[in-house]
């Protein structure tokens, strides 16, 4: 999650349809929730439309950061509680050690400097606070790339090992970092729903923007994808493939 005023514009007008088009997103979370220690002051990073942390009777405060205005505004509608914080994840502005656990679901992905938001976490948490992180990995959205579609480059699990090492202080303070990879597959009605699902995750560039696609395809080019697409297609629909990295890391 980066500041850039071009995403953070497309995620604010997305809000008030985020909810239709999130599948990935309520998966990912229930994965990540399911095994999170929350506690205490917690930092949802790209907290996009809110998440309920209310199985978790250790969480005193939920501060809500995202970097798009418009999701914070849908959020507070349904969270009156949580204080909304319209910031980037590698600038954070909240003061040094003031918080217990960070929890974060499919929004590190947007962020290009990913030691200077990992320095960030480091330096916000308390110590032996937690990261409860997950983040969309490369080898993801093999089905789009045999659509013809462009496909953003993602990080690799090296790169996210090295930028927890890189955010270290010397001596190294990380206590632990624990990274499970699980592959996650979703599925679609049509190449239409699809293509508009993965625009919540920076899965591809505008190219691959359903809206967009008169303006890049002839109408023969489109339905020669949407014709490749329903030769993808399963009993469960049209699939679409993730590998997502769950991280935990403690601060020591």
């Amino acid at each position: 999650m980066t500041l850039d005023n071009s995403v953070a514009n497309k995620f604010s007008r997305a809000a008030p349809l985020y909810k239709q088009h999130d599948v990935l997103q309520r998966m990912s979370a229930q994965q990540l929730l399911q095994h999170a220690n929350l506690y205490g002051t917690l930092l949802d990073i790209g907290a996009g439309p809110g998440t309920c942390f209310k199985a978790f009777n250790d969480v005193k405060q939920v501060i809500a950061a995202d970097i798009a205005h418009g999701m914070l505004t849908q959020l507070a509608q349904q969270y009156s509680d949580y204080l909304c914080l319209c910031c980037d994840a590698q600038a954070l502005g909240l003061q040094s050690a003031s918080i217990d656990s960070i929890y974060s679901n499919l929004a590190l992905q947007w962020c290009q400097t990913l030691p200077k938001a990992f320095n960030e976490f480091h330096r916000v948490l308390r110590v032996g606070g937690e990261c409860h992180l997950s983040v969309v990995i490369d080898g993801s959205l093999a089905e789009l790339q045999t659509l013809g579609f462009h496909v953003n480059q993602f990080h690799s699990v090296s790169a996210l090992k090295s930028a927890f090492i890189t955010s270290q202080t010397m001596p190294p303070d990380w206590d632990s970092i624990d990274i499970q990879v699980e592959t996650i597959t979703v599925y679609f009605a049509d190449l239409r729903s699809l293509l508009y699902s993965i625009k919540g995750v920076g899965a591809s560039s505008a190219q691959a923007d359903e809206e967009k696609q008169r303006a890049v395809l002839s109408k023969q080019q489109w339905q020669q994808r949407v014709a490749l697409a329903e030769s993808l297609r399963t009993d469960k629909g049209l699939p679409l493939t993730y590998q997502i990295a769950y991280i935990r890391a403690k601060r020591g």
